[in-house]
């Protein structure tokens, strides 16, 4: 709030303090007195203020109200502004995808004695609102695979919120067992007759791009995949599409 907060929060205090006091005093003077004697017949008898007291008990009474009021809300203003003028909350909204060579986002693993090799993105909010109703799709993929589905693919676990200080979304790309020529994109397993079509063979090195679509803006980049002699997976950033 700054220097004027500091002053407008002392006031009230010195204000609300003197009021406490004037209040403690009058009644002290009624109730007790001087004497004991005349604090037992002072006790019995009611308050009589003159108008003039009335009038100024009321007017103080108002200025308090009003005043404290009036503090809060330029708190409140002052609050609200500095987050409207953070540095976070002036960037527009904007989408980042990477990865790299190591964990986490190349991994293997051994599952029932088989080796998985599984490769990542991150998706980081660059921007200063959230990042709403998020998914992430894969498309244009060339040489083409002929995919159930068409060109464009929805991958697991999409549709999630991503604050500007969150830490980045880890999403599944693509996996490779150990003991099967071929890899697939990580979406939903449909099951049935024509699951193996999902497969793509090994020794071909494909582009496609990643879309992250987000309810604010959306962004997409050009990736590269291959599988190398131990059959294991690896995803290269190219350049960002838009």
């Amino acid at each position: 709030m700054g220097w004027g907060g500091d002053i407008a929060k002392d006031a009230v205090k010195g204000v609300v303090s003197a009021a406490t006091l004037a209040v403690a005093t009058f009644g002290w003077q009624h109730f007790f007195g001087n004497t004991p004697e005349s604090a037992f017949k002072r006790a019995s008898v009611p308050i009589q203020l003159l108008s003039w007291e009335v009038w100024l008990w009321a007017a103080v009474t108002v200025f308090l109200v009003v005043f404290i009021a009036a503090t809060l809300l330029r708190r409140r203003s002052s609050d609200d502004e500095a987050v409207a003028t953070s540095p976070a909350a002036a960037l527009a909204p904007k989408i980042e995808i990477v990865t790299g060579p190591a964990t986490p986002y190349q991994v293997t693993e051994v599952q029932g004695g088989r080796v998985l090799s599984t490769v990542r993105v991150g998706i980081r909010n660059a921007g200063g609102k959230t990042l709403s109703n998020c998914k992430v799709y894969v498309e244009k993929l060339s040489p083409p695979a002929n995919l159930p589905g068409g060109d464009t693919q929805l991958l697991e676990m999409s549709a999630f919120h991503l604050r500007h200080d969150d830490p980045e979304k880890l999403m599944d790309i693509a996996a490779h067992w150990d003991h099967v020529s071929q890899f697939r994109f990580s979406t939903p397993i449909s099951g049935g007759f024509f699951e193996t079509a999902n497969y793509m063979e090994d020794g071909v090195k494909r582009t496609f791009a990643i879309r992250v679509s987000a309810t604010e803006c959306e962004r997409s980049a050009l990736f590269e995949i291959w599988t190398d002699e131990s059959r294991r997976l690896h995803l290269k950033f190219l350049n960002y599409i838009n």
